[in-house]
């Protein structure tokens, strides 16, 4: 029967206590170079290898970080987990995604396993609940605001300025003149209705008028640009301008607009959301707005390694503002 080394081996090889052992295999700080070096070699003679599930056990890690989406096939969504999986594992993390589908119950499991220790943090990019229920669900756990439009007041918030991000589009479109804008969102939440605020600013700026009627939800895919696109342009009250929330919708209504023989941008202006390659592949290339997920992602890694080393502090809210990309669809 082969029997492994252990700790007390490495004791015994070293000359050093077996909490000296610990401090060294644990990283601790306060370790001389000498016992550490003492250590080394004890390893290195036995052969020992550290059983990393007990020491995970032991303290209560999994090294598991969970991210909730709504859908990994939003380009939005796709984007945010691909950074986060590159960003949390160059910090020792492994991602794992919770796709709710949009289902209040699967939310709600996702917060049962963290109480459970089936992770140690979550990520949360999307959710149905407010941040006050979010921290009844997870009580001193840890769990991280990500793109949601929440204030802060009970855990870390990262998120965009949604507001001003389609203000800034909607007040470029009407400073060229166009007066007769669409907007469209896909689900009612309070993030999009933060894009309907800022879209209806911009018209109050210019004193002009905003109704519902220019707002139109449900968009997500290409696909559904297309159609939309297909229903508009068939009428007689053609939109001159059209703001979208995803740079795959606003492709969408491109391809519906050429097959209908509206120039753009002479006719119309189309501008999307967040900046995905795919804007550059269309024809004309797509305005857009950027969505910060290179700053969002690099801010979340640092707030969770932070937390998970036990730092205290006030929740941590921060703001990113986008910029609007002018390309030749406007």
């Amino acid at each position: 029967m082969l029997i492994l080394p252990t700790i007390m081996d490495i004791s015994r090889v070293s000359g050093l206590s077996k909490s000296t052992v610990s401090r060294v295999l644990n990283n601790h700080p306060h370790v001389s170079v000498e016992s550490r070096q003492k250590v080394q070699n004890a390893i290195k003679q036995l052969g020992y290898v550290r059983n990393t599930q007990g020491v995970q056990l032991r303290l209560q890690t999994s090294n598991h970080i969970g991210v909730l989406v709504p859908d990994v096939e939003h380009p939005f969504f796709s984007q945010l987990v691909s950074a986060l999986s590159r960003s949390l594992g160059s910090a020792g993390y492994q991602l794992v995604i919770y796709q709710t589908e949009l289902s209040r119950e699967y939310e709600r499991d996702v917060y049962a396993r963290l109480l459970r220790r089936e992770m140690d943090a979550v990520v949360i990019a999307h959710s149905h609940f407010s941040e006050r229920e979010i921290k009844e669900f997870i009580g001193s756990s840890i769990g991280i605001i990500c793109n949601e439009a929440m204030d802060g007041e009970f855990l870390d918030v990262f998120r965009l300025d949604e507001e001003d991000a389609v203000f800034q589009a909607t007040a470029y479109l009407l400073s060229k003149g166009r007066r007769h804008l669409f907007f469209c969102m896909d689900h009612l939440t309070p993030l999009q209705a933060r894009r309907w605020k800022g879209f209806h600013l911009a018209h109050q700026k210019f004193g002009l008028a905003c109704t519902k009627s220019q707002c139109y939800t449900g968009l997500v895919t290409m696909e559904d640009g297309y159609a939309l696109g297909e229903q508009l342009f068939s009428s007689d009250h053609l939109p001159d301008g059209m703001i979208t929330g995803s740079d795959f919708v606003a492709t969408g209504l491109l391809k519906a607009a050429k097959q209908k023989g509206i120039s753009v941008p002479q006719e119309m202006s189309v501008i999307g959301c967040d900046n995905h390659p795919v804007g550059l592949m269309t024809n004309p290339e797509l305005t857009t707005l950027t969505n910060c997920i290179p700053e969002m992602v690099r801010d979340v890694t640092e707030c969770l390694t932070r937390r998970l080393k036990g730092v205290q502090s006030a929740p941590i809210v921060k703001t990113y503002k986008a910029s609007l990309i002018i390309r030749k669809s406007t």
